[in-house]
């Protein structure tokens, strides 16, 4: 079954730079030593299946032409990677890629996907894409109620999609009322 697309247009407003909570702070692939393997520890919670090895990473991220490691960036809570998010951007279309977003199973439920998202549309209008898009898949609700949340559209351009994306507004209406 194909991923899920959701869209991302946009609105022309200006972004201020996202200040992290006291809590935690923000900072991109360049800024931590054994980033890597960081990336990897984090990954494994949902993105892959169990820990893989730095090959991994060069084939989902580095292999990728509009990748640059000054654009993917991880949640640091007490100085330990708790979360990550890439924004790849092709200057010739002027669109934007959100690429292998994930937070460690412990760190969930506190903000960071929402935080990452704002980073994502900061780094997006900063780079003059005029629009995004991102994939993922059905079962990771609380990240597509964060790409809601963030202005992300769901792709209905097949029947499946719409089909898929009915299921899924059924779990977060089901959700609400818990």
């Amino acid at each position: 079954m194909p991923q899920l697309k959701m869209h991302w247009i946009n609105d022309g407003k200006s972004a201020d730079p996202v200040q992290a909570p006291a809590c935690c702070r923000i900072v991109n692939f360049t800024e931590l030593d054994d980033a890597t393997d960081k990336w990897l520890d984090i990954v494994q919670y949902g993105l892959s299946d169990g820990k893989k090895t730095e090959e991994f990473y060069h084939k989902v991220m580095t292999a990728n032409a509009t990748y640059s490691e000054e654009r993917c960036f991880f949640v640091l809570e007490n100085e330990r990677a708790v979360a990550t998010l890439a924004v790849l951007c092709d200057y010739d279309k002027k669109e934007g890629y959100i690429h292998m977003v994930a937070c460690r199973e412990d760190s969930r439920g506190k903000g960071y996907g929402t935080l990452l998202n704002r980073v994502a549309e900061y780094i997006l209008k900063k780079e003059g894409m005029q629009t995004a898009f991102l994939t993922t898949d059905d079962w990771r609700i609380p990240a597509i109620k964060s790409y809601l949340r963030a202005g992300f559209t769901p792709d209905l351009s097949t029947e499946d999609f719409k089909a898929r994306w009915e299921k899924i507004y059924a779990i977060i209406a089901e959700q609400r009322k818990i």
